[in-house]
């Protein structure tokens, strides 16, 4: 996959009552097959009353998989040659928005634009084209689809570097008043490999969301929601586990007892893990370096010029700042490096956000139109929630880190000499895991404290 060009897919567009797979009629259906078999509940350790929908049982794409599509539905290459970087501006301008100084902050733009691109696919008008713009520059909902598609398998998987993503839509079966449009929920499935499950959306509910949440995180994000909001009659729920080993492991004698200076001059007692790195990065504002995990993907880690706040740094970010960096890191330089062992929890509510970012009708009772989702009685449908939880442990072997995306919608009643430089990461710093194939960041960073 190149940055100049996304994979677009696209589905039927025959006749409605030729494609048409109800709500009831996929009940159905499900209700008879788990007769044959003789099971309760018809999902992985699923309530009784939660419902696996999804066409074909709990098909998941991998990068293996191949979309089954007739010819009207070939992949179609489009240029996006005049945004090439709008993943990396949507990490950075959302990095922007939630930092506050002090505190650790870290975010996968990955699972949010997964979750939020999944939603986008039932969005119509204004509320398209905002989230569009916010999301992607302006990029169609469709091109976003391919693009995040196509990333997604190109990820790498192995036992020394596990990258799992999955997708699931969560539809309240309780509400007469609410009729979903089958079509989304197929597009969903086909393209993100979501898994559909019909529920009543309570106590039983709750559990399952969570425990889905938690399996899928590999148990890093182990609560994902509190309570099942009043109105909510439909969730879509992004999860990212990464586990990953060093190319080059820590031994007992490069890690050091030191001290870890925050911004406002607290210090904090760290561990810091010395070694020498291939890359080094530096420009005007900051020096940093690269460390390589096995298998397709490396730790980045910016650390900005003394005397320059990490507000100051992080409000220059562009993503093609950060691509640029990344890309331009120089192999002619002997790095001596140092990474603080740190584990950190984040969590963040982007309805709070992203109308700041130009995303408002979404989120407006009246306004929002998400009527390629369905329609109910009497109301509308609007985006009342969207919340985002993250976790991540960096220590001598490796790393690991979690990310979920939870998206409620609800209804309303209505070669030369080498160089030796030191970058040693004994005060707050930025950082980003990321694939090494296109240098997209699937984590991205800000660590203020290493206290445990």
């Amino acid at each position: 996959m190149r940055r100049q060009s996304i994979r677009q897919m696209r589905v039927p567009n025959g006749s409605h009552a030729e494609r048409e797979v109800s709500m009831k009629r996929r009940i159905a259906i499900l209700m008879a097959g788990c007769m044959l078999l003789g099971i309760t509940g018809c999902g992985n350790q699923l309530s009784p009353s939660t419902k696996n929908l999804t066409i074909g049982g709990e098909k998941k794409q991998t990068k293996d998989s191949e979309t089954d599509l007739s010819e009207e539905t070939e992949k179609q290459t489009k240029s996006v040659e005049e945004n090439p970087y709008y993943y990396e501006n949507f990490a950075v301008n959302l990095l922007q928005h939630v930092y506050k100084t002090g505190e650790n902050v870290m975010i996968s733009p990955f699972s949010i634009l997964e979750a939020l691109t999944m939603t986008e696919n039932g969005a119509k008008g204004d509320t398209l084209t905002q989230m569009e713009q916010t999301l992607a520059g302006g990029l169609s909902a469709a091109e976003q689809s391919a693009f995040l598609t196509s990333y997604q398998k190109s990820l790498s998987d192995s036992e020394n570097a596990r990258m799992n993503v999955a997708n699931s839509i969560w539809v309240k079966n309780t509400d007469d008043r609410l009729h979903i449009n089958d079509d989304f929920l197929q597009l969903n499935e086909e393209q993100f490999g979501a898994e559909i499950f019909s529920a009543p959306f309570d106590e039983n509910t709750l559990s399952d969301i969570n425990r889905w949440v938690s399996d899928k995180t590999e148990n890093m994000i182990p609560k994902m929601l509190e309570k099942i909001g009043d109105d909510a009659v439909m969730y879509l729920i992004n999860a990212v586990a990464f586990d990953a080993k060093w190319r080059e492991e820590y031994e007992d004698y490069q890690v050091r007892n030191q001290e870890f200076t925050r911004e406002d001059g607290t210090v904090e007692q760290a561990k810091l893990m010395y070694a020498e790195e291939p890359l080094y990065i530096e420009d005007e504002d900051a020096t940093g370096f690269i460390k390589y995990y096995k298998d397709n993907y490396a730790f980045v880690a910016l650390l900005p010029r003394e005397g320059m706040s990490m507000q100051e740094y992080v409000n220059g970010l562009t993503g093609e700042k950060l691509v640029g960096l990344i890309e331009n890191a120089r192999s002619d330089v002997e790095v001596h490096a140092a990474i603080p062992k740190f584990s950190s929890e984040y969590t963040v509510e982007l309805s709070e956000v992203l109308p700041g970012m130009g995303m408002t009708d979404a989120f407006d009772r009246d306004r929002a139109d998400f009527t390629g989702i369905g329609t109910v009685d009497d109301g509308n449908l609007y985006i009342s929630l969207i919340l985002h939880k993250t976790y991540i442990q960096v220590d001598e072997l490796g790393t690991k880190a979690g990310a979920a995306t939870a998206v409620a919608v609800t209804e309303t009643a209505a070669l030369v000499e080498e160089e030796i430089k030191d970058v040693i990461l004994d005060r707050p710093f930025v950082y980003a895991v990321i694939d090494t194939t296109d240098s997209h960041p699937v984590f991205l960073g800000v660590t203020e404290s290493v206290a445990r």
